[in-house]
């Protein structure tokens, strides 16, 4: 009798740990930013959905990158308006509130000609300054824009950022920012 109250302990013990185990390594949901949830607005000091934007041109703040740019006409694969467009002079930082481990977006330079470097983004792991990887993205021609698409899956990624080839765009376009939001955001 004492045998069975053991054995059923054990079982009850191994289902209860394999469900708070099971639990803990679930796939996170992922959210997808369509850059339509906030009005139209400059992304320099704007947060959205657990995102925080800033964007510099020559070190410094700029407006010349905005939210919910609406109006582009629907050529591209990865991107589609409302999107985030702005100058390719910029850097643009994405920190995200809980560290991700999966990004994806599109990206569109105003060129006609493919760019094998057209998009440069570094991740940052979580800690100050601590750089984990850095992607050059090459973009292939789509009418009149260039475009391509990110996409990362891996170790936490607290920091993006992107710069684009200003030198042969003059404006960038950026849709579908997919990645694991924090759930108090």
């Amino acid at each position: 009798m004492k045998k069975r109250q053991l054995m059923i302990s054990f079982l009850i013990g191994v289902v209860v740990m394999s469900m708070v185990v099971g639990t803990a390594f679930a796939k996170k949901p992922l959210t997808t930013l369509l850059f339509d949830e906030v009005p139209f607005q400059p992304i320099d000091g704007l947060k959205v959905n657990g995102v925080d934007f800033q964007f510099q041109v020559n070190g410094t703040p700029s407006n010349d990158a905005r939210y919910n740019t609406a109006g582009l006409p629907p050529l591209f694969e990865y991107v589609q308006c409302p999107c985030l467009e702005g100058n390719s002079r910029g850097v643009l930082t994405m920190t995200f509130d809980k560290p991700t481990t999966e990004i994806e977006f599109g990206v569109a330079l105003n060129t006609v000609f493919p760019l094998p470097e057209g998009v440069t983004v570094e991740l940052y792991r979580p800690g100050a300054g601590m750089l984990r990887q850095t992607v050059s993205l090459e973009t292939s021609n789509e009418i009149f824009f260039t475009e391509g698409m990110f996409s990362y899956s891996g170790p936490a990624v607290k920091t993006m950022v992107i710069t684009f080839d200003w030198f042969h765009a003059a404006r960038f376009i950026l849709d579908n920012l997919t990645y694991h939001e924090h759930p108090n955001s």
